[in-house]
């Protein structure tokens, strides 16, 4: 554990102060509640929320026409509120207009789920920023219902997708401008929708790139707490719930997070989510009755952590799949899961690519890292080195196995096709109950064969207090400090598989669809930064701005290592409003929006907790 040294700053008095700040050089405010005091574990900024300054034009539109006027005159600061009804704009709302970080463009419907988008309307942004589309219906007949051409920090929030097709389709996309590879999109969000009932090939969400010669991903973007289901029937390709690039896109840096997501039945590809850039996070995602796998399937340094995958027994339900160097697979639960082949919960098939021109093959793994994972009850779960019928020649190589929990009553727990080139395994505890075999040979070091005596606590199978798994892991310097499936973070003996036998509070459960989609709550937090970014050399929490604000404003703040920390809203009294962030965050800089717009006027404060 590390502190941050005590700091505590003031920001604004009010806004008769602010006004009169040149003749009051020295003026000082102060307003300490009594028992909240700045101690060694957090930073005080006050902040100030100012509900009743001057509101931007509120423009109301009751026709497709006035949307699409409001839209073409948009000016930062606005809010284009939609009445309730079924709209038909008959092509384009096209809009070149943005927003600013302080004023952003709001287009929103009156009341969420009630105007709906139909025949042929959908929304086209090129080159625009700080834009939000919010709370429609969307039913469109074979359109793309959102295109953000060259667009950045646009939020699609709380949106119904129900499309109509009768050909292929992209419902929501994030790319460059085909003519132009220099125009990129970056740091856009796609939240708390729900995109359900696609039967026709297409992704739900595609976030793609600049054309030749860039060949560059649409960068930052973030996914999250969105409801995904019923995507079928089964098409071989360009059926994914996600997809984010594509192969000529590949070896560049998407840093895109897809956190927080609920997928059910999605069982329109072989692979339910598709990675093919590099440097992505995919986390803390359930998913449900899908046929097919996270695929990694292009690209490089990824990370897949604290997912929960549920085969509930249904035919051809998978786990996660790779390619590529360096990715890290590590805290994710697999339960009842009954694919094999590709679709194997821990999924390493051989490659046929090694270096070379062409970026459309199947990249050989090279240093992967997987690690804390738990795998029980499923039919089949570790397969290493399918050939593809010999057409895939080149095995895994320097790959980690380590801290692995495995329990079957069936099949191979491990299965080698071909086998792995310098593979490391290091304390896995597997199980093999009733008709199942080990399938390898290993020493007690590197697999321990033994029952991990696992209690079911709330629908997931977990440690007990008997278990020889607690305190049996090895220390891995690569993860550390780093949290388990549940949130609670690991010490210096960690346990094997996704869970820490601890006391503290369980923080991340697998979703339901109350916690995703257009009416969950809003947890709002910032989209990763570059992991090639230089990292901070201390501890930070920086003045929140704009302040005064109405109704968003910013908090920044800096890691020096990765944290386990809490960010906290709470009101001149003490009493505490909104719990921003409960979390293990990276080391680097970081972005989180507050919004105030159902709190009342007034003072505010947030605290920044490192555990």
């Amino acid at each position: 554990m590390e502190c941050i040294r005590n700091c505590q700053r003031r920001l604004l008095l009010s806004p008769e102060r602010r006004r009169n700040k040149s003749n009051s050089k020295n003026a000082d405010f102060k307003m300490t509640p009594t028992h909240l005091k700045p101690g060694p574990f957090f930073v005080l900024i006050w902040i100030l929320l100012a509900m009743n300054c001057a509101m931007a034009d509120k423009i109301i539109v009751s026709t497709a026409d006035q949307l699409e006027d409001a839209v073409d005159n948009a000016q930062p600061g606005d809010t284009i509120e939609v009445r309730n009804g079924i709209y038909d704009t008959e092509g384009s709302i096209t809009m070149y207009n943005s927003g600013t970080v302080d004023a952003p463009i709001v287009i929103r419907a009156q009341e969420r789920g009630q105007v709906e988008l139909t025949g042929e309307s959908y929304f086209s942004l090129r080159q625009c920023e700080y834009v939000v589309i919010e709370g429609f219906l969307f039913t469109s007949l074979n359109k793309t219902a959102v295109k953000l051409e060259a667009c950045n920090n646009i939020r699609v929030t709380r949106n119904i997708f129900r499309l109509q097709e009768t050909s292929s389709r992209k419902w929501v996309v994030v790319q460059g401008i085909w003519n132009d590879p220099n125009a990129l999109s970056h740091h856009n969000r796609i939240d708390h929708n729900l995109f359900e009932n696609k039967h026709m090939p297409g992704n739900f969400i595609t976030i793609d790139g600049s054309p030749e010669p860039a060949y560059q991903s649409s960068q930052h973007d973030r996914i999250d707490h969105n409801h995904f289901r019923n995507i079928g029937p089964r098409h071989e390709n360009e059926m994914e719930a996600v997809r984010i690039g594509w192969s000529e896109l590949s070896m560049s840096s998407g840093f895109t997070v897809v956190e927080y997501n609920l997928f059910e039945d999605c069982d329109g590809d072989p692979e339910v989510i598709s990675v093919k850039t590099s440097d992505n996070i995919i986390r803390y995602n359930t998913i449900r009755r899908s046929r097919g796998t996270l695929s990694l399937r292009h690209g490089n340094r990824s990370v897949v952590a604290g997912n929960f995958f549920f085969g509930e027994s249904k035919s051809g339900t998978g786990g996660i799949r790779m390619y590529g160097d360096d990715h890290q697979i590590y805290n994710n639960y697999f339960e009842g899961l009954t694919g094999t082949r590709w679709d194997a919960p821990i999924t390493l098939t051989n490659g046929d690519y090694d270096g070379g021109g062409s970026l459309s093959r199947h990249f050989r793994i090279n240093r992967a890292l997987i690690a804390h994972n738990t795998l029980v009850k499923n039919d089949y779960h570790i397969e290493i080195g399918f050939t593809n019928n010999g057409k895939y020649s080149k095995p895994p190589r320097d790959v980690k196995m380590i801290n692995n929990l495995v329990w079957g009553k069936q099949s191979e727990l491990v299965k080698i096709i071909t086998s792995p080139q310098n593979m490391t395994w290091e304390q896995n505890l597997m199980f093999p109950d009733s008709a199942a075999t080990l399938g390898i040979f290993a020493d007690p070091e590197q697999i321990m064969i033994a029952n991990p005596e696992l209690s079911l606590s709330e629908g997931i199978w977990k440690l007990s207090s008997s278990s020889l798994a607690v305190d049996s892991g090895a220390y891995i310097q690569a993860l550390m400090p780093f949290d388990d499936a549940d949130g609670q973070l690991r010490d210096q003996l960690p346990d094997i598989g996704a869970d820490e036998y601890a006391a503290g509070d369980v923080i991340r459960f697998p979703l339901t669809a109350a916690d995703v989609g257009p009416d969950a709550g809003d947890i709002v937090t910032g989209i990763a930064d570059s992991k090639d970014a230089i990292l901070p050399t201390e501890f930070r929490l920086d003045a929140n701005f704009p302040n005064p604000f109405n109704p968003v404003t910013h908090i920044r703040f800096a890691l020096q290592h990765p944290s386990m920390i809490t960010l906290t809203i709470f009101d001149v009294n003490g009493k505490h409003v909104e719990t921003l962030i409960q979390e293990i965050r990276p080391a680097g800089e970081h972005t989180v929006q507050w919004h105030g717009e159902t709190r009342a006027s007034g003072v505010y404060y947030y605290q920044l907790k490192i555990l």
